[in-house]
């Protein structure tokens, strides 16, 4: 049974994420004097350590920030892939899928890029102080449950590769609390505090790409050091008298809006039994549109003129209409083009500073442990992103050289007048599900966002007749021929500005992290 929203109130600053240790990082950034950016640079490195297994630097980071009420940018810190990853190269190898593990599911690591160009916008501290933390921690930190139990279910994966059996399997703890201490990864992060550019031009980068080589892989040194994230407009739709914000391709943003713009006006409250349902409705063509159209940024504008185009009147039109086709037969989905929901995991993290700027965070190497490869002598964990791809030829997310595969990861923020919302979670493919159902009870029934957040969810697994629960209304699901199981959804955090300046940092009951504000 779920406990009750983690919420505190602060006319302030303060942060949320999952886990304590790197709330605090981030926390004491602020409170010595660090803005937004100052303190999302450290907590998300520090993120990088406590959580290995979900969102570590050899992974990627997306920011959807503001500094103030009103529009958001966006930093889309996603890796490409390498040069030399071609539907061709695949294909000659006897592949008929995208590899879901190993040396060949592997695109560039975009998160130390993008932490540090977000730092080089907006940060007031000196780099080294907000890496420094993070350093420390990779010298030893006490386990929690969830990453001892990854060491267990991802073992046989870990035994796989030398470097994830010296570096992770070789160290890990055999009980919750036990200290766990990342060596290599603490002087990669030493190493990372006098230059970041070492990651993507220096030794680092040699090893990197010396390493996925010896193991398979296609990285070489040039997809590194020609690597850059991108700053990019958020796509917004308007709903109840609010605006909403998401990520752009290559995330699957858009398919939270298609959700949203799909479900009925009329009757809209609160999550349960009715919400459910209209979901499983919108779900469907939401996430047929995801796989035909979304996915690398230049590839969607060439296809589609632009990539607001994938929030269009005409567009939302056609969602809303295909959810009628669908309504009561979520089943009849023709399947995606994605791999099926495995370990998919991520971490997200909110932060607001006394200035008013207020950034959402979001990181992952996709599946636990992501790739499986640990670089030997980095403690580098590197991410699975290129499983993301499709080898079906003709569409935005067909694999290529140098392209972003769709991703999993994004957030959500929403603003009326000088009110303002903002959350994200874990969850993978159910992300868009998680991402509607947490804002209607906001939208439409003035919810806070730590109860919207607490809420019991139920979704449904994209191209599956299935449905995952973490609370009652199995009901609904089971009436539209879906097999339900009882399980863990995702791990969120939101922020929500209410009238008159108080601020709301929630953090999930489902999470072992407590928001942290100023009095």
């Amino acid at each position: 049974m779920l406990l009750g929203p983690r919420t505190a109130y602060t006319r302030s600053y303060g942060v949320a994420c999952e886990n304590p240790l790197a709330c605090e990082v981030g926390f004491s950034v602020l409170r010595e004097g660090g803005n937004a950016a100052d303190a999302s640079v450290a907590l998300s490195l520090a993120l990088s350590v406590v959580v290995p297994h979900l969102g570590g630097i050899g992974g990627d980071f997306f920011a959807l920030i503001h500094e103030g009420v009103g529009k958001p940018s966006v930093l889309n810190a996603s890796g490409w892939s390498p040069r030399g990853l071609t539907r061709e190269a695949l294909t000659s190898r006897g592949l008929t899928s995208m590899p879901a593990r190993g040396p060949l599911s592997i695109t560039v690591p975009g998160m130390l890029a993008g932490l540090y160009e977000l730092w080089r916008r907006y940060g007031s501290l000196e780099w080294r102080k907000l890496v420094e933390p993070a350093a420390k921690l990779a010298r030893g930190f006490p386990a929690h449950r969830a990453l001892v139990a990854s060491f267990t279910y991802s073992r046989e994966l870990l035994e796989s590769d030398p470097g994830s059996r010296e570096e992770i399997l070789s160290r890990a703890p055999e009980h919750p609390w036990q200290l766990f201490s990342l060596p290599s990864l603490a002087r990669v992060l030493e190493e990372v505090a006098e230059d970041p550019r070492v990651f993507y031009e220096g030794w680092i980068a040699e090893r990197i790409v010396s390493y996925v080589r010896e193991r398979g892989g296609l990285l070489d040194k040039s997809d590194l050091s020609e690597y850059s994230p991108l700053w990019m407009e958020p796509l917004s739709i308007e709903r109840s008298g609010w605006i909403l914000y998401e990520m752009p391709p290559n995330t699957q943003g858009a398919t939270t809006l298609h959700i949203v713009s799909a479900l009925p006006e009329a009757g809209l409250r609160t999550a349960g039994p009715p919400l459910f349902r209209h979901i499983m409705d919108a779900a469907p063509p939401a996430y047929e549109y995801r796989d035909r159209f979304l996915g690398d940024p230049e590839s969607v504008s060439e296809l589609l003129g632009s990539l607001n185009n994938v929030v269009s009147r005409e567009t939302l039109e056609l969602i809303a209409l295909r959810a009628a086709e669908y309504s009561g037969r979520p089943c009849h989905y023709p399947g995606n083009t994605l791999p099926a929901p495995q370990r998919s995991d991520t971490t997200f993290f909110v932060v607001r500073d006394s200035e008013g700027m207020t950034i959402a965070g979001i990181q992952s190497l996709f599946n636990h442990w992501g790739s499986g490869l640990t670089v030997p002598g980095l403690g580098v964990t590197l991410n699975n992103r290129a499983s993301g791809f499709t080898l079906e030829p003709g569409l935005p997310n067909t694999v290529g050289p140098r392209k972003r595969p769709l991703h999993t990861l994004s957030a959500v923020s929403a603003v009326r007048g000088e009110e303002l919302v903002v959350l994200g979670t874990s969850g993978g493919h159910y992300r868009p599900q998680q991402h509607a159902m947490m804002l209607v009870p906001i939208l439409y029934s003035g919810a806070g966002a730590g109860e919207a957040i607490a809420m019991p969810r139920l979704l449904w697994r994209p191209g599956t007749c299935e449905a995952v629960a973490d609370g009652p209304g199995s009901h609904v699901a089971e009436a539209l021929g879906l097999s339900v199981r009882q399980g863990r959804t995702g791990v969120a955090a939101a922020l929500r500005v209410w009238p008159g300046g108080v601020v709301e940092i929630s953090s999930d009951p489902r999470g072992d992290g407590f928001p942290q504000v100023a009095p």
